[in-house]
């Protein structure tokens, strides 16, 4: 049976709730809380999991039909039709160190198709949402991304190849960043108008690093292009989002940038 409107909006509000209900906790351990290291060296707090689990529990009882795909733990089946893709703590070594780059991120994809996201920057308690079709909201304000000249306007480089950019883009004047290990707060800068791309090029971002933040970004009126196949999908792991004037340098430069991609 396809997901109504009402289980889309429904479950994205429950989503919300379990975020601004455990900011506080997250606030009490912001710079102050010990760590793992996973097998790829990320680093993992207890409340990554915590907040995975409570979400994971939520769905299940309220949105039962709803999948449930974590970055931390056990998932559901992969053949559900629709399935909340969740990030629990994005960006946790800047949780760990008291930076502000941290969210909670999540993405509904249904038969393929991201439909629903919220980035929640707890740090600095701001909600960003989007529901396909009906545009990207900062705090219940709509936000769009900004069209600017390219002349040292800045993109967050989510690459290990951002060097290489660096000196492709340097006619534009562009002010290349390296990584910041944070995708939720790149997405959120991008579709707030603050920068005018986010490149996601070898970088081993996962779809839970991307999914909600692109869908962001598309609704705030940005673009995407991918590097893998013709068309950006939830599952895309090479590609670079932005304003319309960036991705129109990007697409004069798509040979060279491919060729950046098969060498590293």
């Amino acid at each position: 049976m396809p997901l109504s409107s009402k289980d889309i909006t429904g479950s994205l509000e429950l989503i919300i709730g379990v975020f601004k209900e455990i900011r506080s906790e997250l606030m009490d351990s912001y710079g102050n809380i010990q760590h793992l290291s996973k097998s790829d060296n990320s680093p993992v707090t207890h409340l990554d999991i915590k907040v995975e689990n409570l979400l994971k529990s939520r769905l299940a009882q309220y949105y039962p039909e709803i999948g449930f795909h974590g970055e931390e733990t056990e998932n559901t089946p992969s053949n559900i039709d629709a399935t909340w893709i969740v990030d629990p703590i994005d960006g946790t070594s800047s949780f760990i160190h008291g930076l502000p780059y941290c969210t909670n991120m999540a993405g509904l994809v249904v038969d393929g198709e991201t439909v629903a996201s919220v980035i929640y920057q707890f740090p600095t308690n701001d909600l960003y949402t989007a529901i396909k079709g009906q545009g990207a909201y900062k705090n219940n304000e709509r936000i769009q991304v900004k069209n600017t000249e390219l002349d040292n306007s800045i993109v967050f480089a989510g690459s290990f190849v951002y060097k290489n950019l660096y000196l492709l883009f340097m006619p534009y004047k562009l002010g290349i960043f390296a990584p910041l290990g944070a995708s939720g707060y790149e997405y959120t800068r991008l579709a707030g108008g603050n920068i005018q791309g986010v490149t996601k090029l070898r970088c081993g971002s996962m779809m839970h690093d991307n999914a909600p933040g692109v869908l962001l970004v598309q609704e705030a009126g940005g673009d995407v292009i991918s590097f893998e196949g013709d068309t950006y999908s939830y599952d895309t792991l090479n590609f670079i989002a932005g304003s319309s004037n960036f991705i129109d340098v990007v697409k004069r430069h798509k040979k060279e940038i491919e060729e950046i991609i098969s060498n590293h």
